[in-house]
């Protein structure tokens, strides 16, 4: 029997039969399905604009190394301990940073005078790398 499958198989005329899908064939496949799936929901949710701006593709966030830590996640998310979100929970009193304008991400990033020496070493990094400023949230988060 083994004999007759390997003369069948050998004929060039003979049918193909490809039964078997490898493992790592699947996995991909799913993974890219996922990724779409997710890429969609993202594009499609009116939620995480702060987020969209610094993260605008599900597939290219995911291939980042981004070191993770609560501050960087603060200022990804819009959430956490910036004035205009407590404000927006009712658990404090105004949205103002202590500088006296309103406190949002783009305000810390971008305007905040208490921040300004920092500021002016952030820029001095992006610039030293090649980078332009004012830069945009994907280029502040992933180092583009």
């Amino acid at each position: 029997m083994v004999d007759r499958h390997a003369k069948e198989a050998a004929v060039e005329d003979g049918p193909v039969v490809y039964d078997k899908i490898p493992k790592e064939v699947i996995v991909t496949r799913e993974k890219d399905h996922g990724l779409h799936m997710w890429e969609q929901q993202w594009m499609d949710t009116g939620k995480g604009a702060v987020t969209k701006a610094f993260f605008p593709s599900v597939r290219k966030r995911v291939t980042q190394k981004i070191p993770i830590f609560s501050e960087l996640t603060t200022m990804l998310r819009g959430h956490g301990n910036i004035k205009s979100y407590l404000y927006r929970l009712g658990l404090t009193d105004k949205p103002m940073c202590p500088c006296e304008e309103e406190q949002t991400v783009d305000h810390l990033i971008f305007k905040c005078k208490k921040l300004s020496n920092q500021r002016k070493e952030m820029i001095r990094q992006i610039k030293n790398t090649g980078g332009n400023w004012p830069a945009i949230g994907l280029q502040l988060a992933c180092n583009e």
